[in-house]
């Protein structure tokens, strides 16, 4: 189950470890999310912390070694050896920068999390609960959990839609699949709801605490008393494409309309790359911007 224990926590909020939690507050390119009685911290989307429990007055680091070389970092057990770790982050952050060859798709499902818990004057509708989620193993992977939350009429004991949420990349070889991986992950839902939405309320709970949602009071008061839907018709299935060409077709429409929970799946346009067609003219605010077939293909 995704959840600390007690001790875990207490020494998070109110012990040794709680300046762990006020960096993480801090620096908002950091990104802490909970696991089974371990945590891990985020930075750029690779794991820069695993910390787990021994006992309640001992925490074990761990870490890939390439992110830790030459950089001696000791298990964590007063606050004289959290403030030493700490001291080493930037240190840690500049092996991360140097190693890190991927693309850009794991440290932009870092800044969806920033933007969408982080930022609150965004207001946003869409809240990460986790990442990197697993079920039966890890090759079976969620990018991002999460729920959506109507900005119309928000009140207290509302119950939310789980949000199951994969990020692409540009032009991704694996968005021509997609709705295989979709239709894959739906099956997986919906044999493991229980326990999946069972691990969202208790994380969603414990994150609520340790102070990883920044948002307005009355905002915040209002999100502990969510409850979680748990059927799989409430389900929301969200395709994030992140500088995706508009003028690719590697995206099959037709597959996913064609997949039975098709009225569950939502896709959303985000990022940084600039093309032509997606800009909305002052002069010509009627103009239709949408997709031309007779532009040329690219994908």
């Amino acid at each position: 189950m995704r959840e600390l224990s007690e001790s875990f926590m207490d020494a998070l909020q109110h012990g040794f470890l709680s300046s762990i939690m006020q960096t993480v507050i801090t620096d908002k390119d950091l990104d802490l999310h909970i696991r089974d009685n371990y945590l891990t911290l985020y930075y750029k989307g690779h794991s820069l912390l695993d910390l787990s429990e021994v006992n309640e007055k001992h925490y074990k680091v761990a870490n890939h070694p390439k992110f830790f070389e030459e950089i001696v970092v000791s298990d964590l057990t007063d606050e004289e050896t959290t403030a030493d770790f700490l001291s080493k982050i930037p240190a840690i952050k500049e092996n991360i920068i140097r190693c890190d060859k991927s693309s850009l798709e794991m440290e932009y499902e870092q800044l969806i999390i920033r933007a969408n818990n982080c930022e609150s004057l965004n207001s946003s509708e869409y809240y990460i609960v986790d990442r990197q989620y697993t079920v039966n193993g890890r090759d079976n992977r969620f990018d991002l959990m999460g729920f959506f939350w109507s900005n119309k009429g928000r009140h207290k004991d509302q119950t939310v839609a789980p949000c199951l949420m994969e990020v692409k990349f540009a032009l991704n070889a694996d968005i021509g699949q997609v709705s295989q991986q979709l239709e894959r992950y739906y099956a997986l839902v919906q044999t493991n709801i229980a326990s999946i939405v069972t691990d969202l309320e208790s994380t969603f709970e414990q994150r609520l605490k340790l102070g990883l949602y920044n948002q307005a009071p009355e905002r915040l008061e209002l999100m502990k008393t969510l409850r979680f839907a748990r059927g799989i018709e409430h389900f929301q299935f969200l395709l994030i494409l992140i500088d995706y060409n508009p003028y690719s077709r590697l995206l099959n429409w037709a597959s996913l309309e064609s997949l039975p929970f098709a009225s569950q799946i939502k896709v959303f346009f985000g990022g940084f790359a600039i093309w032509e067609q997606k800009l909305e003219s002052v002069s010509h605010r009627a103009i239709d911007v949408e997709w031309n077939p007779r532009l040329p293909d690219i994908s």
